[in-house]
């Protein structure tokens, strides 16, 4: 996880490597470019030793030194200047990337982090290269060698600062090899001894000299090199030389090696045109990194050399100051880098980059145009000409072994011998002179002098002590850094720690921060780190930030601490150090420094911080791109937005995904970018109104670039994230869309029309199952038989919709789409140009296995006609459903992919243009999951792949006359219109109803409908069809419901295809009737037994009724419509009672707003020949005085809606009750039923609105079941207004099972009581005897007066009738009058007849003679003592039920004395 390559250890070891210094001869690289290398190229591969090394220090301790590896640099290369030395910084990060991650767990998210960094190595490896020499430690820091590096990753990663031996290479071709050796010599000499000691900086005057005898075997003359050679031995020493052969293939000879890798790849040289231009993702492109090298201050000093040619124009003079070059000032001017105190230009005429002698000439920029740092730029090949150049194709496997040997030899035959004898030296000078102070000015600071940097009332310069190159306190450090480089810690450690106490003793703070930092290292080098050791670290990088102002080396400390704290497993320390190190000055440091930071934040153990680390890597991302790194910056965002992710932090996601839009904008990664923008239009987007509408337009904008950049394949449009489909909400409705019109019925105007409203996408009710079953019904009475397997006919699909079946249309006849689109945003959307996204298999392309070739698309002209909706705004915040239909032109197989759309967004600039971008939404759909027995999986969803066939009928019904307002129980006409608009005939044309009571079809018999289904003949037409184009009339008759409500009747109108195999075979019209049912008449009636004593003696078998009825106008006074109504007839329906003349009939009454009107009816029963078994007989009274004038309102359809009102009583009853149809006839034993129904015509004027009227004619019917029960209809309107009791008496289908409450089947208010109450009625009963008699009570003193009692049967069966007189009760009549009440005695007996038991048949009466014996005059109650029960005969005695009928009979008795 964001390992680096080099161990802590292997990275400070290679930072510190010992450098060796190599100057050629002309003709050595000539030769060495056989092979397309320099020899400082050539022998990179192999400065590294594999073998053990060793050495002694001064206590005689063998020193064992383990890869050893050493840095060969051309005496004449110099570090870059920093102007070019920031473009180095800036491409070695720009070059270097790496896409191998590995995923990281962090809570239940994974997160994906780089394996490497290489791209930080790269700079880390860079910065140290590209470093100055500073005379306070003896260190060399290159960056990177501009003009002749082609690779940006070197083996090497930091140089030591002064060279500390020499190897001089001259070729055997030379005409005479010791005096070149000679001159190289005097070179070399020359440049140590230059005053101000200039570049390149030397370790000590005494420096090693190795000399180099290199023979090109092609050439030929070994014998003569070797004879040259032993010259050179002789002179110089046989350890201090080096014989080399090279090129030993011979030429033309060419081996295949294609397949192997190429060593010297990764140390190349990268050439550059040392300008500032870059591409696009790497140059700087802010001020910081124009400022100074790394992006920091970089102050220079200058110092006089002569003079120079002065026409130098001021931009000249400040690009020089820039690039670190000096002022030219008349005189020539020498640059002073700030990290070196001591002049570092070059003496004209010196062998350097400004000799003419070596031909290596030095650009404006200062830059040598021959050779530069080696190691600044690995891993990239040599590129000339833009093509990859073979190397090393002179040399065999021996050269190579032989340059292996040349660094084996040198090292250990001559290097470390010098390094041990140097070490020695050092030992010995420093313990000669320790102890003894350079001055009194110096002893006196170590007594009185402030030992800590940055101390206050210190006037001391931080930089001001200057040591001369022979100080004891240099010795001291110069023997601690040879020590460091080969690897003798302990003896560096004690060195740097005297040190620093020196340095710390003259305030000389950059010193004592450089030995601090060393001691720091060297205790982490040899394995024992300390608490101590770490704050000596710790104290170096503040000294150098606060008292020297020197970050670049707070900069390196930093990098060398921060591997040393993360080798120990501190991964929190390290975080600080490098956040402490980010600064404004330089942007691309602190983004590497940042990142790095929440790499460490992310390996912390305790716990792993997981926001720090994506909070961090976002700052780091945000420095990359003010770095001009937006790679990089858009791979930090990338990496935070793993952590973000799904978080609810939606203000942090916007930015994120923001920065990473603009960033892959830039960098040509419109896909990327998209997505990016994409991700602001979200839902959760909590941004405002403006900042959202900036997203919008920033994403309309990059989504133009990618189109034009990028079009795709299939030349379609790019998928927009805005507005948001519905899926679920997708409907398809397939056939015409019925017409919306909403129709208004005016007085006097003509019979509006009203279309079928058929099937909308607003029907989508679940859990209706109406119309599957009135479908069901019209399938059986249609085609006498119900299909094995019945799947109902679906128009409209939806997500509540069983969508296994594939809509079936109709050429010609549009497919309908209803599809909610919502915008999340605060801001409006304007969409333009809105239609169907389609595809189209024609019926030819598709083979009989159902496979099909490749669809047509919407280019194909004439094969589907699409709706265009030409613009669409959806507002803020807002979901709305929009519909759109195709039109197939030609059968086959209808895809409905999706919705294209034309997005704009307005200008910022009112004025301005806006922009658009074409986008489309493709559906997604999932029909709720409905398994099958046996079956997990759910059914497939096909209502977006519509079959069209070629032709089929379409039927268009019109209803004239059609009012949605009518009273409870009026009665209207309409005219249905049939079209057939379709391509083919229909026939068979039926139609059903949920609620067929409520209509009345013209031709119609009452009972000929089979369910409520009603066949609607065709035998006016030609062939018993309704051909293309022709027209249909037909009458029928609505009566609204007897309960105010709003009701919906369901019609279905059921028709046929001719063609009994067409596809389909069947289809279907819908029409919902929303009717408003306001308050009508109310009826109150009972039926009450005449009581006439006479007639029922002699007339036994004419029976009478009185039926008491009570007419109500249940019309509210404050209701919006008023109604007049005036009662016409009044009918009475029954098997065996028929109205008598003899009534209480008041005529012309018209009762106003809740007015109430009382009748009083007589019933007589039928004679016996007039009586016929199961048939009804209907009597009527007028209630008008001109009854000719009126409709007949005994015909239908007012009859056959009564009719309907008896049927479905009497079915509805069947299971309970008697029917009104099977009358009071044999077979029914239910008691005290008389079973009539009482009929009241009436006509009303109806005032609407602004005082417009109408006249309505309507019926009430009320069925009387049982005598002596009253019963009531409708039911009154309660005050609460609860729905169940403004329900009707019977079952509406058109108000669904789930609306309808359950109420009893009888619909009159009697059978609320209980039934006992019916039993106690079965017998009436009264007494006869004399009004007055007069008795001689001296004569007798009883008198004894024969009463008959008159009995008779009210139910329809036989009963057994018992009769006692014995009963003492003396309980009043419930009914006495106050007449006899004060008056009237109970104190008499019944004597002779005390108890009796007779049988009566049904509707039979029998009289029985009782005496009553009364023992003093006055006035007597007959009734009292006289009870009657009975039961069915064989019942027991215990069933028998008292008749709770009383007699009010009062007997006056006088005395005759």
């Amino acid at each position: 996880m964001a390992q680096c390559k080099l161990t802590p250890h292997e990275f400070i070891q290679n930072a510190f490597s010992p450098m060796v210094s190599v100057m050629c001869s002309p003709s050595v690289d000539q030769t060495c470019q056989k092979n397309n290398l320099s020899f400082i190229e050539m022998i990179q591969p192999f400065c590294k030793i594999n073998t053990e090394a060793h050495f002694r220090d001064p206590s005689g301790n063998t020193v064992t030194i383990r890869n050893l590896r050493i840095t060969m640099l051309d005496v004449n290369s110099r570090p870059p200047q920093p102007t070019l030395a920031r473009k180095f910084l800036n491409e070695s990060v720009s070059l270097a990337s790496s896409d191998r991650t590995s995923a990281l767990q962090i809570g239940n998210s994974a997160v994906d982090i780089p394996a490497s960094v290489p791209w930080f190595e790269a700079w880390r490896e860079t910065f140290l290269q590209v470093q100055f020499p500073s005379d306070h430690e003896f260190t060399k820091h290159y960056l990177s060698c501009i003009l002749f590096i082609l690779i940006c990753y070197c083996h090497r990663v930091g140089v030591q600062t002064l060279t500390i031996a020499g190897i001089l290479v001259v070729s055997s071709v030379e005409s005479s090899p010791a005096d070149v050796l000679i001159q190289m010599n005097q070179q070399l000499q020359q440049l140590q001894n230059v005053t101000p000691a200039k570049l390149p900086k030397w370790f000590s005057p005494n420096v090693l000299r190795y000399y180099v005898l290199l023979h090109d075997a092609q050439e030929g003359g070994v014998e003569k090199a070797e004879c040259a050679f032993e010259n050179i031995k002789n002179t110089y020493g046989a350890a201090n030389c080096y014989f080399l052969q090279m090129n030993s293939r011979p030429p033309g000879q060419v081996d295949d090696q294609t397949h192997l890798p190429d060593p010297w790849s990764q140390f190349l040289i990268r050439h550059l045109d040392g300008q500032e231009g870059s591409d696009h993702d790497s140059s700087p492109r802010t001020p910081a990194e124009v400022g100074g090298l790394t992006g920091m201050p970089m102050p220079s000093r200058l110092a006089t050399e002569g003079s120079c040619d002065s026409d130098i124009s001021p931009k000249e003079t400040e690009l020089a100051q820039e690039a670190g070059e000096g002022t030219p000032s008349g005189a020539i001017t020498v640059t002073r880098h700030p990290l070196s105190p001591s002049a570092d230009s070059e003496v004209p005429g010196s062998f350097g980059p400004t000799s003419e002698r070596t031909g290596h000439m030095t650009d404006t920029s200062g830059l040598p145009s021959g050779h530069i740092n080696s190691n600044v730029w690995a891993g990239q090949g040599t590129c000339i000409g833009g093509s990859q150049a073979a190397h090393g194709a002179c040399l065999t496997a021996a050269d190579l072994d032989r340059l292996r040997t040349l660094v084996q030899d040198f090292c250990i035959k001559a290097l470390l011998p010098h390094v041990e004898r140097q070490v020695q030296q050092l030992s010995d000078a420093v313990s000669n002179k320790k102890g003894v102070s350079r001055s009194l000015l110096s002893a006196t600071k170590r007594w009185f002098g402030s030992n800590k940097p940055g101390m206050p009332n210190v006037n001391t310069p931080t930089n001001a002590v200057i040591y001369a190159s022979d100080a004891p306190e240099l010795q001291l450090r110069r023997l601690g850094d040879l020590c460091f480089m080969f690897g003798h810690y302990a003896l560096a450690f004690q060195a740097y720690h005297s040190a620093k106490r020196d340095f710390s003793a003259d305030q000389a703070w950059l010193y004592y921060a450089g030995a601090l930092e060393m001691a720091a290292l060297s205790a982490f080098m040899q394995g024992e780190p300390t608490r101590k050791a770490q704050e000596y670290m710790e104290e170096s990088i503040v000294t150098y930030l606060n008292s020297c102002k020197m970050p670049q080396f707070a900069t390196r400390a930093t990098l060398l601490s921060t591997e040393c704290l993360k080798g120990r497993g501190l991964y929190g320390e390290a975080a600080q150090q490098f956040i402490r190190m980010t600064s404004e000055d330089s942007d691309l440091r602190s983004a590497l420094l940042l990142e790095q930071a929440a790499y460490c934040f992310l390996k912390a153990a305790r716990p792993c911080m997981a926001r720090k680390y994506a909070f961090h890597a976002v700052l780091a991302g945000h420095r990359f791109s003010k770095a001009g790194q937006r790679r990089h910056a858009l791979r930090c965002y990338r990496q935070a937005y793993q952590v973000y992710e799904n978080k609810s932090w939606s203000l942090a996601e916007d930015h994120i995904h923001f920065t990473i839009g603009r960033q892959a904008a830039n960098l040509k990664l419109m896909a990327e970018s998209v997505k990016a923008f994409a991700r602001l239009l979200s839902p959760l987007s909590r941004q405002t109104a403006a900042q959202q509408a900036a997203f919008l337009r920033e994403y309309v904008s990059i989504q133009q670039q990618q189109v034009s950049e990028e079009p795709l394949a299939d030349s379609s449009v790019p998928e927009l994230p805005l507005p948001i489909v519905e899926q679920n909400s997708v409907r398809v409705l397939v056939g015409p869309l019925p017409c919306s019109t909403s129709v208004t019925p005016v007085v006097g105007s003509n019979p509006p029309t009203v279309p079928a409203s058929g099937v909308t996408f607003e029907d989508d009710d679940p859990d209706t199952a109406k119309w599957p079953k009135l479908e069901e019904m019209l399938i059986t009475a249609a085609q006498k038989q119900l299909p094995m397997i019945f799947k109902p006919t679906i128009q409209m699909f939806s997500n509540y919709t069983d969508n296994s079946r594939n809509p079936v249309s109709i050429v010609g006849e549009p497919v309908s789409v209803q599809v909610k689109l919502v915008n999340p945003l605060q801001v409006s959307l304007p969409l333009h140009d809105l239609q169907l996204l389609w595809s189209m298999r024609p019926t030819a392309l598709i083979s009989a296995d159902g496979s099909a070739a490749a669809p047509v698309t919407p280019s194909s002209q004439g094969t589907v006609e699409a709706q265009v909706l030409p613009s669409l705004l959806l507002p803020a915040d807002s979901c709305q459903p929009v519909v759109l239909s195709l039109t197939p032109r030609s059968s086959g197989e209808l895809h409905i992919l999706g919705i294209t759309y034309s997005l704009s967004v307005p200008a910022t600039d009112a004025s301005g243009p806006g922009a658009s971008v074409c986008g489309r939404q493709l559906f997604h759909v999932h029909s709720r999951p409905r398994p099958q027995k046996g079956r997990k999986e759910p059914l497939p969803d096909k209502r977006l792949q519509v079959q069209v066939v070629p032709t089929a009928p379409c039927l268009q019904v019109n209803f004239v006359g059609q009012s949605s307002d009518m009273l409870c129980g009026e009665v209207q006409q309409v005219v249905m219109e049939f079209r057939n608009i379709g391509s083919a005939p229909l026939s068979t044309l039926h139609v059903a109803s949920s609620a067929p009571e409520l209509f009345v079809f013209e031709g119609e018999q009452v009972g000929s409908a089979v369910n409520g289904i009603v066949h609607i003949p065709l035998t006016k037409l030609a062939g018993k069809q309704l051909g293309v184009g022709q027209v249909h009339k037909t009458t029928f008759w609505v009566r609204a419901p007897d309960v105010p409500m709003e009701a919906t009747l369901d019609l279905l109108f059921y028709y046929e295809n001719v063609v009994n195999s067409a596809v389909p075979r069947y289809r279907l019209v819908r029409h919902q009737w929303i009717l408003n049912a306001s308050a009508g008449l109310q009826l109150t009636a009972s039926a009450l037994p005449s009581c006439n004593s006479h007639q029922a003696v002699t007339h036994s078998s004419t029976r009478l009724l009185n039926l008491p009825l009570q007419a109500k106008n249940l019309n509210q006074v404050q209701d919006t419509i008023m109604t007049e109504v005036s009662l016409v007839q009044i009918l009475l329906a029954s098997t065996e009672w028929q109205l008598s003349q003899q009534a209480v009939l008041p005529k012309g009454v018209q009762l106003q707003a809740q007015e109430k009107m009382y009748f009083l009816l007589q019933a007589s029963r039928l004679e016996d020949k007039a009586l016929v078994a199961g048939k009804e007989n209907i009597s009527h009274l007028w209630l008008t005085e001109n009854s000719e004038l009126q409709p007949v309102l005994i015909k239908s359809p007012y009859l056959d809606f009564f009719d309907r009102y008896v049927h479905r009583k009497g079915c509805g009853d069947a299971a309970s009750e008697p029917s009104v149809e099977q009358g009071c006839g044999e077979g029914t034993n239910e008691p005290g039923l008389v079973d009539l129904c009482l009929l009241v015509q009436w006509q009303a004027s109806v005032v609407i609105g602004q005082g417009a009227r109408r006249s309505a004619v309507g019926q009430t019917c009320i069925l009387v079941r049982h005598a002596g029960v009253p019963a009531s209809w409708p039911p009154a309107i309660p005050q609460t207004g609860s729905l169940q009791a403004l329900s009707p008496s019977w079952p509406l289908s058109s108000f669904g099972v789930e609306t309808t409450p359950a109420l009893p089947a009888s619909g009159n208010t009697g059978e609320r009581f209980p039934a006992l109450e019916a039993l106690q009625k079965l017998v009436i009963f009264t007494i006869s005897h004399p009004p007055r008699v007069m008795h001689d009570f001296k004569s007798s003193r009883l008198c004894v007066v024969p009463v008959q009692l008159l009995l008779q049967n009210c139910s329809q069966q036989q009963l057994l009738v018992k009769i006692n007189t014995l009963s003492n009760s003396n309980m009043q009549p419930a009914n006495k009058s106050q007449l006899y009440s004060p008056h009237s005695s109970a104190a008499f007996r019944w004597v002779g007849l005390a108890k009796a038991w007779l049988e009566l048949p049904g509707h039979a009466s029998a009289t029985v003679a009782l005496a009553a014996a009364l023992g003093s005059p006055g006035t007597f109650d007959m009734g009292a003592h006289l009870e009657v029960w009975c039961c069915e005969p064989g019942a027991p005695a215990a069933n028998a039920v008292s008749q709770s009928w009383r007699v009010e009979s009062a007997l006056i008795v006088s005395s005759m004395s």
